[in-house]
């Protein structure tokens, strides 16, 4: 099930954050301040009274910025992130939604490309480990 996600469920983001990124994690304070970000959307998924997945994204104006998205490792591959991906376009209302993602993480990229985001440009060295990113749009004008 998705849903908004509340402060009541920061334990848990902070929890899930270390299972899905180990050492790249958001810190609880990172977590935390999402909830007082304006124009900030928070969604959580779900399953069996668990969390298991949430994403997190900045609506500017007119554009969705995807901070974070993840899905818990024992529901990777089941649909969760692009449940999670679509809902938070739609809750975005906004014609454009731009995300950066590791070039190497194959899995992530696909999931981008299919729900229509393309590459649009690269970070050199944008990750704390010298790893780049890539940087990616989603739009009407893309369609």
């Amino acid at each position: 099930m998705l849903r908004e996600a509340t402060t009541a469920d920061i334990p848990a983001l902070i929890a899930a954050e270390l299972a899905c990124f180990g050492d790249e994690a958001w810190t609880p304070g990172m977590v935390r301040e999402e909830f007082e970000r304006a124009g900030g959307i928070q969604l959580a998924a779900d399953a069996e009274g668990k969390l298991v997945g949430f994403a997190f994204g900045w609506l500017v104006i007119d554009e969705l910025h995807v901070l974070h998205i993840a899905a818990m490792p024992s529901v990777r591959r089941s649909g969760v992130g692009r449940e999670l991906l679509g809902r938070l376009v739609r809750a975005a209302g906004a014609e454009t939604a731009w995300l950066e993602v590791r070039a190497n993480n194959a899995p992530a990229i696909r999931l981008y490309e299919r729900e229509g985001f393309v590459e649009v440009g690269r970070r050199p060295r944008y990750y704390a480990d010298g790893g780049d990113a890539i940087v990616m749009r989603y739009g009407c004008a893309l369609r």
